[in-house]
C-alpha cells in the first residue's frame, strides 16, 4: 500500500520553505515519473536502439553517434524512480525501477558482446578506453548533473534531461562493457562496470536529496532525515537499517573508495610521464637541439622503467646518446630505466639554410663508416664501477675508491663507495645506485657513501654564471655534449675501451 502524504502538514511547513512544491505538483511529478520507470516494451525497444547506436559509435570512435546514443537511451528515469520510491517510502514503485535498471544493464551488456563478435574487424577506441578507467572525477559529474536533472523534474517539467543524460553517459559504459568482454579484455570491463554503477549510485543518492528538498517525503522518513529520536525504536542503529535511503548512500561510499584509489594512480601516472618528457626533452636540447617527441609511452614493472618514444630529429642520435638520457632518468626516478627510441630523420630548411640530416646516412667512400661499439661489464666489479661512474658523472664527481663483499647467507652486496664531488649527494643518489645494481647483479644492494666535498673548476661559459642550486638542477648541462652532424666520426682503438663503457664519439 502507497504511503498517503498529509496535505494539511505540508501546506504548514510550505511557510517556512518557499521551495516545497504543491501536493498537486508533486502526486503529477510522481505519476509521471512511474510511468517513465515501467520495463514495457518501449523502454525495451529502447534500450536496444540506444545500445546498438552507441556500440557502432564507440567502435568507429564517433563522438556524434555516441552523443545520440546517450540522447535516446532511456536508463535515466528509472534511476530517478528508485530515488523517488526510496524517499517515499513506495516498496512497489521501488521493485519495478530495481527490475528496469537491472534488466536494461543486461540487456545491453550482452547485446554489445554480440554485436561486437559479429564485426570482422574492430578495435579498441580512444572512446573506448577513455571509459575504462573511471576516477573520483566522474563521480562528481555524476552527483552534479544527478542534481541538475532532478531539480528540472521538480521545477523545470524535465527540461534539461538531455543534458543530463550527456553528462552522466550511462549506456555508453555498459557498451564498453560488452566489448571488453568480447575482446576478452576483463580488466577494462571492470573498469567500465564500476564507471556505470558509480554513475548509478551518484544520481540515485542525489535525486533523494533533492526530492527531500522539494518536499517528497513521508512523516517517518522525515523524522529519520531530521535525526529526530523516536521512542519506539530501541538504537540510532536500527533507525538507520529500516530506513532503506542508508542504503544507496552507503553504496555511494563503498564506490567512492576504488574512484578515490584510481584518480591517485592516475594523478602519480601523470606526475611520472611529465617527468620522464621532461628529462627526455632536457637531453634533447643539448644532444640534438632540433628533435621533438612525438609520442612517448611507459611501463613500469619489478622496480624498473621501460620507456619507448617516437623522435623526429634533423641531426643523427646515436646509442651513447640513449644511454645518457637512460642515465639522466635513472636518477631522476631512482630506478632503472630501458629506452628505445624510434628516430624519424627530417630536413629542417628556411630561406637562408637547410639543415638534412639523410645526408649523414649516407654512404662516404673516403671515410670509413663507423659503428659504436659497446662492451659489456661481466664480473660484479666491473659492473659496479660503471653504474658509479655513470651517475657520478652527472653531477661532476669522482669515484676515487669503492670495496664490496658479498654475504651468501643473505645474497647482500655491502657496497662502499669514495667519491668526491663539488657538492654534497643527497639519499636520491646512493637509492639510485641500490636500484641500479640491482636490477644488474639480480641481488640485494646496500650502497654506503663516503664522500669529500671539492669546490668545482666552473669551465663551461653557458653554466659558470648559475649559481650552485641552479647547477644542482641541471646535471644535464654538465654531462651531455651536443650531437653534431657535421663532425666527423673516428674509431677508437681497442686500447681506448673498458669494460661496460660506451665509446664517446670523437670530434676534430
Amino acid at each position: 500500500m502507497e504511503p498517503v502524504i498529509n496535505q494539511p502538514n505540508v501546506v504548514d511547513v510550505k511557510k517556512k520553505n518557499k521551495y516545497l512544491l504543491e501536493y498537486e505538483t508533486r502526486e503529477k511529478i510522481i505519476e509521471t515519473i512511474r510511468t517513465d520507470s515501467q520495463p514495457d516494451a518501449y523502454y525495451y525497444i529502447m534500450v536496444v536502439l540506444s545500445c546498438s547506436v552507441a556500440t557502432y559509435g564507440l567502435l568507429s570512435n564517433s563522438t556524434a553517434v555516441i552523443i545520440g546514443a546517450m540522447l535516446i537511451a532511456p536508463l535515466m528515469n528509472p534511476i530517478l524512480g528508485g530515488g523517488l520510491a526510496l524517499i517515499t517510502g513506495n516498496n512497489r514503485l521501488l521493485r519495478v525501477t530495481i527490475k528496469a535498471e537491472l534488466m536494461g544493464a543486461v540487456i545491453a551488456i550482452i547485446l554489445s558482446t554480440l554485436l561486437t563478435l559479429l564485426l570482422p574487424v574492430s578495435h579498441l577506441t580512444p572512446e573506448i578506453l577513455a571509459r575504462t578507467e573511471p576516477t573520483f572525477i566522474d563521480l562528481i559529474i555524476a552527483l552534479a548533473s544527478g542534481a541538475a536533472g532532478t531539480y528540472a523534474i521538480c521545477y523545470r517539467s524535465g527540461a534539461t534531461l538531455p543534458g543530463v543524460a550527456i553528462a552522466t553517459a550511462l549506456m555508453p559504459p555498459l557498451c564498453v562493457v560488452g566489448i571488453s568482454l568480447a575482446k576478452q579484455e576483463f580488466q577494462m570491463a571492470g573498469g567500465a562496470l564500476l564507471l556505470f554503477i558509480a554513475n548509478m549510485v551518484a544520481i540515485n543518492v542525489i535525486a533523494i536529496l533533492i526530492f527531500k528538498f522539494a518536499g517528497f517525503t513521508t512523516p517517518s522518513i522525515s523524522k529519520y532525515l531530521n535525526l529526530h529520536v523516536s521512542e519506539d525504536k530501541n538504537t540510532y542503529f536500527s533507525r538507520l537499517v529500516e530506513n532503506k535511503i542508508i542504503y544507496p548512500i552507503t553504496l555511494l561510499l563503498l564506490v567512492s573508495i576504488p574512484l578515490v584509489i584510481l584518480l591517485n594512480g592516475s594523478i602519480e601516472a601523470d606526475k611520472k610521464e611529465k617527468l620522464i618528457r621532461g628529462a627526455i626533452e632536457e637531453g634533447l636540447a643539448v644532444l640534438a637541439p632540433d628533435a621533438k617527441i612525438v609520442s612517448l609511452q611507459y611501463t613500469e614493472a619489478e622496480n624498473s622503467f621501460q620507456i619507448n618514444t617516437e623522435l623526429n630529429s634533423a641531426q643523427i642520435i646515436l646509442p651513447e646518446d640513449i644511454r645518457k638520457i637512460e642515465n639522466s632518468l635513472e636518477y631522476k626516478l631512482t630506478a632503472p630505466v630501458h629506452l628505445v627510441a624510434d628516430v624519424s630523420i627530417i630536413q629542417k630548411v628556411s630561406n637562408e639554410a637547410s639543415t638534412d640530416g639523410l645526408k649523414s646516412l649516407l654512404p662516404k667512400p673516403e671515410k670509413e663508416v663507423v659503428t659504436v661499439v659497446q662492451t659489456e661489464a661481466g664480473t660484479p666489479e666491473e659492473i659496479i664501477e660503471q653504474v658509479i661512474i655513470e651517475k657520478l658523472a652527472l653531477f661532476n664527481g669522482v669515484l676515487d675508491d669503492f670495496s664490496f663483499e658479498y654475504r651468501r647467507g643473505t645474497g647482500t652486496y655491502n657496497v662502499l663507495l669514495n667519491v668526491t664531488t663539488p657538492e654534497p649527494l643527497d639519499q636520491k643518489f646512493v637509492v639510485t645506485i641500490e636500484n641500479v645494481l640491482e636490477e644488474k647483479l639480480k641481488r640485494k644492494v646496500i650502497a654506503t657513501l663516503q664522500e669529500e666535498i671539492e669546490p668545482p673548476l666552473v669551465e663551461n661559459e653557458d653554466i659558470k654564471d648559475l649559481d650552485p642550486s641552479e647547477q644542482k638542477d641541471k646535471p644535464f648541462v654538465k654531462d651531455l655534449e651536443p650531437n653534431l652532424d657535421n663532425k666527423e666520426q673516428t674509431e677508437p682503438g681497442p686500447e681506448e675501451l673498458n669494460a661496460g663503457e660506451i665509446v664517446p664519439r670523437n670530434k676534430k
